[in-house]
């Protein structure tokens, strides 16, 4: 497998994916593409606050979001929605664990 460039090759449709595996009952409303440093950051709500968008930062290999009790990014530390995401990233060729492996089988 070779590594693919998230912000450039993710569909729609995965990111909806990634996103309901971290946020299950979060409300995608929309998503930004920043190519330069490779990750995608997707506005949502949450059922109890509606009026209130937070922001989710999707990586390559982890997810960052904003905490507000902080006043700041965090890591998603969810051990097991972070392992799947980890699977799905990974499984589509988006992790960086693809990025210049000498033992990855280029198809």
């Amino acid at each position: 497998m070779k590594f693919r460039l998230m912000s450039e090759n993710m569909t729609e449709e995965e990111i909806r994916t990634v996103f309901q595996i971290v946020l299950p009952f979060g409300k995608m409303l929309e998503y930004e593409r920043n190519t330069v440093t490779n990750y995608i950051s997707v506005q949502y709500t949450q059922p109890r606050d509606n009026q209130v968008i937070h922001e989710l930062n999707l990586l390559p290999d982890d997810v960052y979001y904003e905490c507000e009790r902080v006043g700041k990014e965090r890591l998603l530390e969810d051990g097991e929605k972070l392992h799947q995401y980890r699977q799905f990233m990974t499984a589509r060729g988006y992790s960086e664990i693809w990025l210049n492996n000498p033992y990855c089988i280029n198809k």
